[in-house]
């Protein structure tokens, strides 16, 4: 039975309104910071609704390979994230493979922010350029965005905040190495130069390489940091970061539903496994990889006239270049071919605002968000290959070529906050202008007499007006509010909600597929027809929770219910008798979160975190003149109902010993529910000893993790798509998870 919003906060109200229980708060220890928890004290007062993760979660909780944030935040209510290996690097390139109350994220957006920019993007590379070391913590943002967060390409599902670790105050440096399964190496150093007069830089760079867990092929990352801040009074602040990013790995193969309800059989199966030579062969391991280097520049500029006024710009930059490698299989094997997804773009943006404090009632901040943005998203420019007899790859022309022009995002936006006794407040509003880019295809007609160079294939390429658009405009409002009511010192309730918002471009490539363009054609229709009737994706998102302390522990329940419209389906429109990704569902999400985090004693530690979710259509598609898709009530691919993650750390001299467990229930991969993938529990432990000097540091730390105790064969990440509707086959792949593995690493602080 599916509970209804009404039901849903009816039982909201039961739970909340209980009396509450208070008990005195407890400080464990008086110079407790912090960074010495899993997760940052919660203000308990603040309108906010957040996770903050400190750098011993992501030392802990983070594996050896320190570049992934996902891998840290996982452990929050409703974060569903995978890994297909322990570096978490190899996944595909083409989305995010985390997902948030069931929800995956749309579009060429990504999820992190780095300082509040929203520097990722899909596809491509760059969604591992920032050192965790560097991070001074990690916000977690779900249902709830204040308008500062509530930006990039897509805010859908929420976002992932890496607050960069600004230069020291005093010089110094630390260098950490570490090794283990399958060949992982890690080499990390960074140089503080402590304050130089008004100023103090750090640098850092570091090394990764790793075989890959199963099959042949490998890993290796490489990336620098600079960052700089120059404070000369109190009144004024700049801060400069940049980074350079190398990131070249082989993706894993991709099994099918078959396979992977067969991992008895089919764990281990890789490219190298079951398509073991070049020959004739588009799933030769080689012809699956992706290589990229990524270049970010942002900064931070704040300027306080007066105590209660302060003026502060973010800009930022990135560019992404390299090479995404994959094979395209037909059912006819003479039609199959190895692609190359060649990219080459940027995005770039500031956000400008005024703040100023009227009172501890009323605090204000108006501002200014522009971000303009080059696809790919949708691709332009795939190359195609042959394999040949002897294994080399032969030119075949363009599977896609286009012209793109940049989306452009543009924002005012005003947020109030501030504190009435025992009520605090957040009312935030944008009005956004999303622009997409115009987009001239020349794909129909290329063949390998068609140039492999880019720049000269569209100067002489020939304009296909059926699969070219002109740009399109929309108008958004998002609104965000949070209200707090403080029971007493260490109880609040809270209600909260905000707009969210996200855009899949899957309409150009279905359109300019030759066979889908024929019919398409055949009808009269063209792409600009179907271009104008696209919509924005947007879901509204309802918190009800209650925070609450019992001595230095901090308890929080949370209700939440999402409304999406416009959600994109793969539907038959009768206006032109053509099925096509259309902008036409409504999906609902419903759930429950329990997190609980604290010192228990000045020994222990614990996290933990539950949830029970729901996400479905709430209709029925047709899918051709005379069928619909029976998807009304059915659970969206990859989105387990129950999760529930825990650690706890035992702290006795220099040894600190964490064991954790994550729980998934089972999922299915795909909309009609048929393709249901079993549930999983994943165990690692991290053990660490702080030494004294060694080699002549000022202190020393060894830790020692193991990963997937148990060896649990299970399926990681489901690459699967909401809006796929034929009932007869799946477009969906599965990987399999990371095995058992063993990692060790010294980190020596000077």
């Amino acid at each position: 039975m599916k509970l209804s919003p009404v039901m849903i906060s009816i039982a909201a109200c039961a739970v909340l309104s209980a009396a509450p229980i208070t008990v005195e708060r407890i400080v464990v220890n008086d110079t407790q910071s912090d960074n010495d928890l899993l997760i940052a004290d919660t203000n308990l007062s603040a309108p906010q609704n957040m996770q903050s993760f400190t750098t011993k979660s992501i030392a802990t909780l983070g594996t050896q390979a320190n570049m992934n944030p996902y891998s840290v935040v996982q452990f929050s209510p409703s974060v569903n994230y995978t890994p297909v290996d322990q570096a978490g690097s190899n996944e595909p390139s083409y989305h995010d493979p985390i997902r948030i109350r069931g929800k995956s994220q749309t579009g060429p957006g990504g999820v992190y922010l780095i300082d509040g920019t929203p520097l990722s993007s899909n596809p491509g590379g760059g969604k591992q350029m920032l050192d965790m070391e560097n991070v001074s913590s990690i916000d977690l943002l779900k249902g709830f965005l204040p308008v500062e967060k509530n930006i990039g390409f897509s805010s859908l599902i929420g976002k992932v905040d890496m607050n960069v670790l600004r230069p020291a105050s005093e010089a110094g440096a630390s260098v950490s190495q570490a090794f283990g399964s399958d060949d992982f190496q890690r080499t990390f150093i960074r140089v503080d130069s402590g304050k130089i007069g008004d100023v103090s830089v750090f640098g850092s760079f570091s090394n990764l390489t790793n075989d890959k867990t199963k099959g042949s092929g490998d890993l290796a990352r490489k990336n620098g940091m600079f960052g700089l801040t120059y404070i000369p009074n109190n009144a004024f602040k700049a801060e400069l970061f940049a980074i350079k990013n190398s990131d070249d790995h082989n993706n894993y193969y991709n099994l099918s539903y078959a396979q992977a309800s067969d991992l008895d059989t089919y764990y281990k199966a890789d490219y190298s496994s079951v398509h073991p030579t070049s020959a004739n062969n588009v799933n030769y391991y080689d012809w699956n990889k992706q290589n990229f280097v990524t270049t970010a520049v942002f900064g931070n500029f704040e300027y306080k006239p007066t105590s209660k006024d302060t003026l502060s710009l973010k800009p930022y930059y990135k560019n992404d270049k390299g090479d995404y490698w994959y094979s395209s299989v037909n059912a006819d094997p003479t039609k199959s071919r190895v692609i190359n997804w060649r990219m080459d773009h940027d995005l770039f943006g500031a956000t400008a605002a005024y703040e100023h404090e009227f009172s501890e009632a009323l605090n204000t901040k108006i501002g200014y968000w522009y971000h303009k943005q080059l696809p790919p998203g949708p691709p332009s420019d795939q190359v195609k290959y042959k394999v040949d007899a002897t294994g080399n790859l032969v030119y075949d022309g363009y599977s896609v070529l286009a012209d793109n022009d940049y989306h452009v995002l543009q924002s005012p936006f005003i947020e109030l906050s501030g504190t009435l006794d025992k009520f605090n407040y957040l009312i935030g509003a944008r009005y956004q202008s999303f622009k997409l880019g115009s987009l001239t295809s020349y794909t129909n007609g290329t063949s390998a007499a068609t140039s492999s160079d880019y720049d000269t294939a569209i100067a002489n390429g020939t304009v296909d007006t059926w699969g070219s658009v002109d740009a399109k405009t929309f108008h958004t409002f998002l609104p965000s509010l949070y209200f707090g009511y403080a029971l007493n010192d260490t109880t609040t309730v809270y209600l909260d909600y905000s707009r969210t918002y996200g855009f899949d471009v899957n309409l150009f490539p279905t359109y300019i597929n030759p066979n889908n363009r024929s019919n398409f054609v055949s009808k009269g229709v063209t792409l600009q027809e179907l271009w104008d009737k696209l919509d924005l994706e947007t879901s509204d998102n309802i918190d009800l929770g209650l925070k609450t302390s019992i001595g230095a522990i901090t308890l929080n329940p949370n209700f939440y219910v999402s409304f999406v419209k416009n959600k994109q389906a793969n539907a038959y429109d009768e206006q032109y008798n053509v099925t096509y990704p259309r902008n036409m569902g409504d999906a609902f999400g419903y759930g429950a979160e329990f997190s609980a985090y604290g010192p228990i004693n000045e020994q222990w530690e614990f996290l933990l975190g539950l949830s029970y979710n729901e996400y479905y259509f709430t209709q029925d598609f047709q899918t051709n003149a005379t069928t619909t898709a029976k998807t009304d009530g059915n659970q969206l691919p990859d989105a387990p109902k129950f999760m529930a993650k825990a650690a706890l750390s035992y702290h006795a001299g220099s040894w600190t010993l964490t064991p954790s467990a994550r729980y998934t229930s089972s999922r299915y991969g795909d909309v009609f529910n048929k393709e249901k993938i079993d549930p999983f529990t994943v165990f690692d432990l991290d053990v660490a000893y702080k030494a004294g000097s060694f080699m002549g540091s000022k202190s020393t730390l060894f830790r020692l993790t193991a990963t997937n105790l148990t060896n649990e064969k299970y399926i990681s990440t489901i690459n699967a798509a909401d809006n796929y509707l034929a009932a007869t086959t799946s477009a969906t792949t599965y990987q399999t998870g990371a095995p058992f593995g063993l990692y060790g690493s010294v980190n020596l602080k000077f």
